[in-house]
């Protein structure tokens, strides 16, 4: 009998996987149970079980007690008693095993259908629920479908242990990336950001260290192979890929490909942006019932207002920030010199002495009368270094002098291409300074006349 015992509750902790000394101490309190139901008294009972052997030892007020006593009555409310001791156990031993791992994918099968949700079965012991709200609305799953899923919560409830699973979350998409593109899995390329409507379209934003991978493509494959296996397991949502930038600037832009953008207005104190595009490219920016702003919004973290604006608007509007631009760099300078015409001008950086504009020791007499423009007698002609200017670093300016391009005629008559030629300097850096020598005179000259 003890053996058979023994043997019964090794079954239970091989099939429930609950602990043996949880087995134990549930029939100990099922036999209490039975013995306070027979005997009408909660008190002089005990009862003990010998882990070894199996023998159980039962007193009642110190008369030994056997359990065939107890009568079929008793032993049914004890057997209630041990069940639900089990039943403990097994919440906790599920708890214990699925809490760690929230977040993760799991493979399940659908189970059966509860209130507009899914009812999936995620193993031997553990049931998930999947609600209306966590469905992609392109997916339709039966009965004794196949399905994977992330789990969100893990929830304790009285009779057993909830687990919120879903398909809408952002997170699957990141797990079948994960699953899918190996660069992904062994963290060469990496996923910044995910921006998902469920079942519509996704933007995900990726990123890599390694100079010899192509993040984008990467995740795309051969001929797309790769995001076509994501896009079958999504059943048809749409998947666009974009390349991460730390510059929120190009990120934006990014972001709200396919369109084209033409300007940016940055707010960082609000965190939002105006975004002006050119009309024919408005409706595409905003996207289907504003679906490609809202996403690349949720991306960047930014707020996006799409604005459309004419050529004649964005060419007067870059001619503002230019000017801005101009005051920026400038501005405090021009405004000490009218402040003290005498005082001594500001030394330029060692780089750019022999390339100074006007005045300074290293230039000569006439490249001084070049650039100085008139000036009363006794004044200091301004001084400006050519690494005052948009993009001309200490290298940029040294090989600006020996290209012969350190005079305001030279770099005039040089104009955006002769300037963009020079290496580690783009053709917008060009244009700006050409804005600024043809923009007029920093301490209140004639803006015709093109001195500064």
């Amino acid at each position: 009998m003890n053996s058979e015992f023994l043997r019964l509750v090794d079954t239970i902790h091989r099939d429930r996987q609950v602990e043996k000394e949880v087995i134990f101490v549930g029939i100990e309190l099922a036999l209490v149970s039975a013995a306070q139901k027979k005997f009408g008294t909660t008190e002089g009972i005990e009862v003990s079980i010998d882990r070894e052997t199996g023998e159980i030892s039962a007193t009642v007020e110190n008369e030994p007690l056997s359990p065939e006593d107890l009568g079929r009555i008793a032993a049914g409310s004890g057997k209630q008693v041990l069940y639900q001791k089990i039943r403990e156990a097994e919440r906790e031993v599920v708890e214990r095993e699925y809490n760690p791992r929230i977040g993760e994918m799991l493979n399940g099968k659908v189970q059966s259908r509860k209130g507009g949700g899914l009812v999936i079965e995620l193993g031997p012991r553990a049931e998930g629920f999947m609600p209306r709200s966590e469905q992609s609305v392109a997916e339709d799953f039966r009965e004794g479908d196949r399905i994977r899923v992330i789990l969100k919560e893990v929830n304790m409830q009285p009779n057993r242990v909830q687990l919120l699973v879903s398909r809408a979350a952002p997170e699957l998409v990141r797990r079948l990336f994960e699953q899918e593109i190996p660069e992904v899995a062994d963290y060469v390329v990496e996923v910044k950001a995910i921006a998902r409507e469920a079942g519509f379209r996704t933007k995900i934003a990726v990123a890599t260290l390694d100079q010899n991978v192509d993040c984008v493509g990467a995740c795309v494959g051969v001929k797309g192979s790769r995001i076509r296996n994501i896009v079958d397991e999504l059943h048809g949502e749409k998947i666009d890929i974009v390349r991460w930038n730390e510059s929120t600037e190009i990120m934006i832009v990014e972001a709200l490909k396919p369109a084209e953008i033409a300007s940016l207005e940055l707010d960082y104190e609000t965190h939002s942006a105006v975004v002006y595009v050119h009309p024919e490219q408005q409706s595409l920016a905003i996207g289907r019932k504003g679906q490609n702003v809202r996403l690349a919004s949720k991306l960047t973290g930014w707020d996006l207002n799409i604005t459309p604006i004419s050529e004649e608007a964005l060419a007067e509007l870059r001619t503002e920030a230019l000017t801005r631009q101009a005051d920026d760099l400038f501005g405090e300078r021009a405004a000490s010199l009218a402040a003290d015409p005498l005082a001594p001008a500001p030394t330029p950086s060692s780089s750019a002495l022999d390339a100074l504009f006007s005045g300074g020791a290293a230039a000569s007499a006439e490249g001084s009368e070049e650039f100085a423009g008139e000036y009363a007698e006794g004044e200091e002609p301004l001084v400006i270094g050519l690494e005052d200017l948009p993009g001309v670093t200490s290298e940029v300016a040294d090989r600006l002098v020996e290209a012969g391009l350190d005079s305001t005629e030279g770099m005039l008559e040089a104009g955006v291409e002769g300037l963009s030629q020079i290496e580690g300097l783009d053709a917008e850096s060009a244009r700006k300074i050409l804005a600024i020598l043809e923009g007029g005179d920093l301490d209140g000259g004639d803006p015709e006349s093109g001195e500064i």
